[in-house]
């Protein structure tokens, strides 16, 4: 069965881009949690059968998740700076290829939808030109 492509977190209905990057979060997460219950718990949630919000405040989830965010920091913490610097940049290029793709999403849609506001906001331009 496909899972559900709707964001996992309502706040993200306005950006499929973020709520693209939180699923492939929780992906990775799942298939990779160290605690198998906690896999499972997450392969519930990007399959719609439990809410990310629910699952955070029904279980104790800081502790589960607390191997990773020590071995995030670890792992930071061997770094060199350009090792750091190279991977932020591969990550404002993932995100950036995300908005990419959703704007050539939406500018491919037909004229009879209206444009989102927010859109025409973002691209309105400086309130300081003689277009305002």
């Amino acid at each position: 069965m496909e899972p559900p492509k709707e964001p996992l977190l309502d706040i993200f209905l306005d950006d499929p881009s973020l709520a693209a990057q939180l699923r492939k979060s929780v992906e990775l997460l799942a298939n990779n949690a160290p605690d198998p219950a906690m896999g499972e718990i997450l392969k519930q949630v990007l399959h719609g059968e439990k809410s990310l919000r629910d699952v955070v405040a029904a279980t104790d989830f800081s502790e589960m998740f607390r191997p990773y965010a020590e071995s995030a920091v670890t792992d930071a913490a061997h770094m060199t700076d350009d090792e750091k610097e190279t991977m932020a940049k591969q990550g404002r290029l993932q995100i950036d290829a995300e908005y990419e793709a959703q704007v050539q999403a939406t500018s491919s849609r037909p004229a009879s939808v209206p444009e989102d506001s927010d859109v025409y906001f973002r691209n309105r331009g400086s309130i300081m030109e003689s277009g305002w």
